[in-house]
């Protein structure tokens, strides 16, 4: 059996440090902003989590038609209760190549799942499709596919959940409410956060 040596092994323990290091700016960038009883996420956050999320594939009628759902787009109003969502769709039928449709625009209010610890969309609606090339149209029949996959992700699908060391320290508070301030979705606990976690680590 092939040993390791001292330096092969300090080399490979250098490597997976230095690993670590460099991805510490985008976990922190992905981490929830936390504050008195609540915690709050921008765009930015919510777009790095959904870039791991998507494409994603919507089958119906037993896969005879395919729906290819990407490129989510995320914008949040200053005010207001609801978001705005882009994606760019194809979608197939019959096991064929998936012909592009357009850019999906939807809007959505918001709640948040206790179970999962995640915000998940409220009521989604779809309010245009700007169509791949000049001149297409979208047939019913892809609209209905749409819709079926926009209900499907609302119900299903996080919209941004948080990470498992934030949903250990969590895990005991109550949620009242989720709103959208300042361009920023925020989600407020019974109780003080820095609190509890003083608390749990005693």
């Amino acid at each position: 059996m092939k040993k390791t040596s001292p330096l092969s092994r300090s080399t490979a323990l250098l490597g997976l440090a230095l690993s670590w290091l460099l991805a510490l700016p985008a976990m922190a960038q992905s981490l929830p902003e936390i504050s008195g009883n609540q915690a709050s996420v921008g765009a930015a956050q919510i777009q790095q989590f959904l870039a791991g999320e998507f494409p994603q594939q919507h089958e119906t009628l037993g896969g005879l038609l395919t729906l290819t759902v990407s490129d989510p787009v995320i914008s949040i109003p200053a005010d207001g209760q609801r978001l705005h969502l882009e994606f760019s769709a194809a979608a197939g039928s019959g096991g064929s190549a998936p012909t592009p449709v357009g850019r999906l625009s939807m809007s959505s209010g918001l709640r948040y799942d206790p179970q999962r610890m995640a915000l998940l969309l409220d009521q989604p609606t779809l309010d245009g499709i700007q169509p791949a090339s000049p001149g297409q149209r979208v047939d019913s029949r892809t609209q209905m596919l749409i819709n079926l996959w926009l209900a499907d992700y609302a119900r299903d699908e996080p919209l941004y959940q948080l990470d498992d060391a934030t949903r250990a320290l969590l895990g005991e508070l109550q949620v009242q409410s989720t709103s959208i301030e300042n361009g920023r979705v925020v989600v407020r606990f019974n109780q003080d956060i820095g609190a509890a976690m003083s608390g749990s680590s005693q």
